[in-house]
């Protein structure tokens, strides 16, 4: 029996404004209601106290509609309209093209099987799991930016609804509505959602959507979950979950989409109040696309054979790659790209890529425009042009900008360049459809096609702004969280040995912005967010440290020479796949510290509230909270040298007593490297390994054992030979003690044995 006054609030959503509420009159096991619906007054029988049938009669045209159940009543043309939603979601959705190919797929909490599944798997998975009454069920899907959360969610939404439209399917699964966070760091839950259902274009509103979702009608999925963040953390974010969750209690489910690092279980259990002890959350964690599959892709659609992928290409196509996201393999499926990777080589992927695309953009502005501009001066245009994008994007806290702006930046790019008003012209008509922007759901609006192509762009313009002594308005204003500090440390990784006098000269600036800026605004507790960031990069022999800030969200990648922070507290820093040894820490608190298996931290590192183990699926999503296991987890990383992260464990491939042999020092700095490939002569930050006098013995093993791949081309007027670690991460688990199947095979157990032999025969 449904409870009457649910059913009574119910209505009353679906009533046309203006009109009475709907009141029931109970006739011996029948609840009667009459109201106005889309300006027609209609009678609602329903039988058995609301659990039986319904039977619908319009007082103007007697007609009579019967209904199996309220929950019929509601998929109805006359309420949810649940046909007209799926009609228009599959045409709003796109088909899949030749690169859908590429399938995402993911793991399920709770398999300990290990298997992967994809889209249609995932659908089955949410259709079969069956709801208790009264309960609420939390589906998250996680993993890193730009991993494809947005695409896997728009193509549930789309396989959904052309489920629903199947005539002999008796059986149809909820539809999906993709709620996405827009890009703003203060957002009402209640504007995404009457946003998503507008651009729909159908008749149900904001406050209808939870009745429907409640049973079982519609799953709402909220895309970017992490993104909203208020002013003072993420609060908001969940106080307005918790308020939905309370709404859709029944037989609703809730997909949260989000980074990995925010939307563990065990936060959500924390966080949203209102789940009880009997509801149910899942997770799906994405993981990065397949290399095999990439490569595959590429042989088929591109200019590209399997030889010349392992011989030009190979070190794109390792694990997590930016090569194997979609959006950008489409750009090395062309013939510029083969050309390029031929005679050349790709450092750092993401760079690479982005320098790819500006330089076939740079092609496409006509031979007018190619007359009074030559390739290096249209490249700069279209850098400059992306840029003042991207900072519109961020001032503005939005991720799409409608097209008389992108005319207008169009106009500001090509200022500085001097450019007449002809050629001006062109280039306006051309800026909106460059390959790196994409069509936005509102019609006549535009954004990136990929987040990660954002923040690139972003984060070269960060670095100009700061060191000019600028604060723009996203960092005075925004909450700069994970993914832009990790695409801003990786560029100024990249750049750390191309350009070392403009990164120093930007941690310069923005130390002394964090000493001389007001507290006012969110300004220095984002410069030194940033800070933290780019430790990696600092000379060795700089010694520098970070002073008295206050940060709400950071991260540190790669191996960090002798620095010092002092005075400060971190809300959150993920330091997984770090290496902290050399850090000295004084004063200093943490609240969550995020690492993983590889994770090292120095003796001094301070205990923080809670550790978040984000390792391998058998200890993924872990939260240490308690004290003494807090201390026991960074004793084995590093902080107490007598121990470490297997213990004293028979059968690691590297005997305690060598863990801290110089040979395993050099080898982790290189294992950590966050580029591609390096080459041994005078680059920074390479030469910390390889000027080492311990290199040449661990290169000689590794090209021995064939974890090395060498290549010579053209570099600096002449020839240069560049060097790529195969399996860097499985090495670096296997040497740390780590037992995994990836880690552990007869190859990296053979390499191991003869780097042990090596720091025998020198002990």
């Amino acid at each position: 029996m449904i409870d009457r006054s649910m059913l009574v609030r119910d209505l009353a959503a679906f009533a046309d404004l203006g009109t009475d509420l709907p009141e029931p009159k109970v006739l011996e096991d029948v609840l009667l209601f009459r109201m106005f619906r889309e300006g027609e007054e209609i009678e609602l029988r329903f039988h058995d106290r609301g659990a039986g049938k319904v039977v619908e009669r319009s007082l103007e045209t007697k007609t009579v509609r019967k209904h199996a159940s309220y929950c019929a009543l509601l998929a109805t043309e006359r309420f949810g309209n649940l046909r007209r939603w799926a009609d228009n979601q599959s045409r709003l959705f796109r088909e899949p093209q030749p690169i859908d190919q590429i399938h995402i797929k993911g793991r399920i909490s709770g398999d300990d099987t290990g298997a992967t599944v994809g889209l249609s798997e995932f659908d089955d998975f949410l259709s079969t799991q069956a709801l208790d009454d009264d309960s609420v069920r939390i589906m998250l899907i996680d993993g890193p930016a730009g991993i494809g959360k947005t695409t896997f969610i728009s193509d549930l939404a789309r396989l959904r609804a052309k489920e629903f439209l199947q005539p002999t399917r008796p059986n149809r699964p909820p539809l999906i509505l993709h709620v996405q966070s827009r890009g703003r760091v203060l957002t009402f839950l209640q504007d995404l959602i009457a946003f998503s259902l507008q651009s729909l274009r159908l008749a149900v509103t904001f406050d209808q959507l939870p009745i429907l979702v409640r049973h079982g009608l519609v799953t709402m999925a909220i895309d970017g979950f992490d993104e909203l963040g208020d002013p003072n953390g993420y609060e908001l974010a969940w106080s307005q979950v918790n308020n939905l969750i309370d709404q859709i209690r029944g037989a609703g489910t809730l997909i949260l989409a989000g980074r990995e690092t925010f939307i563990g279980r065990t936060r959500i259990r924390d966080n949203i109040r209102a789940l009880r002890q009997h509801d149910t959350v899942d997770d799906l964690a994405l993981l990065p696309p397949d290399p095999a599959a990439a490569r595959e892709w590429l042989v088929q659609h591109g200019n590209w054979t399997k030889e010349t992928i392992e011989r030009d290409a190979g070190m794109l196509f390792e694990p997590g790659s930016y090569a194997l996201r979609p959006v950008f393999l489409i750009h090395l499926a062309t013939p510029e790209a083969v050309s390029i990777l031929k005679d050349s080589y790709a450092q750092n992927t993401l760079s690479f890529l982005v320098d790819l695309m500006i330089k076939r953009e740079a092609d496409k502005f006509g031979d007018s425009v190619d007359a009074m501009m030559d390739e290096d001066q249209r490249r700069a245009y279209v850098w400059s042009f992306l840029r003042e994008v991207a900072r519109y994007l961020a001032d503005e806290q939005t991720e799409a900008l409608e097209d008389q702006v992108i005319a207008w930046l169009a106009e500001v790019a090509a200022e500085p360049h001097g450019i007449n008003e002809e050629t001006v012209a062109i280039l306006k008509n051309r800026a909106g459809v460059m390959a790196f922007l994409a069509n936005d759901d509102l019609p006549g609006y535009r954004r990136f096609q990929h987040s990660q192509l954002f923040n690139h762009f972003l984060s070269h313009e960060t670095i100009d702004n700061i060191t000019r002594d600028e604060m723009p308005k996203y960092i005075r204003r925004n909450l700069l969280g994970a993914d832009f500090l990790a695409s801003f440390s990786d560029l100024i990784l990249y750049h750390s040995k191309s350009d070392s006098v403009r990164i120093g000269r930007f941690f310069d600036a923005a130390s002394r912005l964090l000493k001389s800026y007001s507290w006012i605004d969110r300004g220095v507790r984002n410069i030194g967010a940033m800070l933290v960031a780019m430790l990696p990069t600092l000379v060795e022999t700089s010694g520098r440290e970070i002073r008295n800030i206050q940060v709400d969200e950071t991260l540190i990648q790669g191996t960090v020479p002798s620095s010092s922070i002092l005075d400060s507290f971190v809300s959150q820093i993920d330091i997984r796949g770090a290496d902290l040894r050399s850090i000295r820490f004084d004063g200093t608190a943490f609240d969550t510290l995020i690492a993983d298996d590889e994770t090292l931290v120095s003796a001094t590192f301070p205990i923080p509230g809670r550790i978040q183990i984000e390792g391998h699926q058998e200890t993924r999503n872990t939260m240490l909270t308690d004290r003494d296991l807090i201390i026991d987890w960074l004793d084995r990383h590093g902080r107490n040298q007598t121990v470490g992260v297997a213990d004293r464990v028979d059968g690691r491939p590297v005997p305690f007593e060598l863990r801290d042999h110089p040979m395993m020092r050099v080898l982790g700095q290189a294992c950590r490297l966050k580029s591609h490939s390096f080459s041994e002569y005078g680059d920074f930050p390479f030469q910390r390994f390889t000027e080492d006098e311990w290199w040449p013995d661990v290169r000689r093993l590794l090209r021995d054992h064939g974890f090395l791949e060498e290549s010579t081309r053209p570099a600096l007027g002449g020839r240069m030979i560049f060097l790529h670690i195969r399996r860097a991460k499985d090495l670096l688990i296997a040497g740390l003690g780590v037992s995994t199947p990836e880690s552990q095979d007869d190859d990296i157990r053979g390499f191991y044995a003869s780097m042990v032999k090596e720091m025998r025969r020198w002990d």
